[in-house]
């Protein structure tokens, strides 16, 4: 049974899913971020880190609210963003969030202009979402929360200016961060962004 003291209704939801045992992973790391902590956790697969990001988020945001979004999730791909959405959807029955993707393999104006008409979540690549905020003037001065799925394919040389600029337009939002590996762009990102007073890692269960 889930133990992290989570809404009544998400635990429901949870249950009904098949989702009755926290992770270790979970166990952990989900009271951290429902305190508000910045966080980054070093984990490999089927530790049940992409539903922590989205039991977080369920907690902290609850219901919608206002059109800008209010939790921004940056993934390497769109296969990433699509998995992820498709996980809110499963475990998101009895809230209204509204949960939009934003990636290079759909339009750009189509995308924008749904985030727009109201947006609480909103996932996508770190390209993509600059996009949209340069050319735009997306509104991120409502979010509460911001978090890097693996990071460590996200995080590169190559897109880092786009995850900088995206953080120093968020100073105030709780940053979460995931990754199987640690390397040297994640540890600058946290030095740089975020409040990290650990980094937590675990193993395979």
């Amino acid at each position: 049974m889930f133990t992290e003291k989570l809404d009544i209704s998400l635990l429901e939801s949870l249950e009904e899913n098949g989702l009755t045992e926290s992770t270790e992973l979970q166990h952990l790391c989900i009271p951290k971020i429902k305190s508000g902590r910045d966080l980054v956790c070093i984990a490999g697969d089927d530790t049940g880190k992409t539903t922590t990001i989205v039991i977080s988020v369920f907690q902290k945001l609850k219901a919608s609210l206002d059109d800008n979004p209010r939790a921004i999730i940056v993934v390497p791909d769109s296969d990433s963003a699509n998995k992820i959405k498709e996980e809110f959807i499963r475990l998101g029955e009895y809230t209204d969030l509204r949960v939009y993707t934003a990636c290079e393999d759909g339009k750009l104006n189509d995308q924008k202009d749904k985030i727009y008409m109201g947006s609480d979540v909103v996932i996508g690549t770190a390209k993509r979402l600059n996009q949209i905020y340069s050319l735009y003037g997306l509104n991120l001065s409502g979010v509460k929360l911001f978090a890097i799925d693996d990071a460590d394919l996200v995080i590169k040389s190559i897109n880092y200016s786009q995850i900088d600029r995206l953080a120093e337009s968020l100073p105030k939002a709780q940053k979460v961060v995931f990754s199987s590996g640690l390397n040297d762009w994640i540890a600058r990102f946290a030095d740089e962004f975020m409040n990290v007073q650990e980094i937590i890692e675990f193993e395979e269960e």
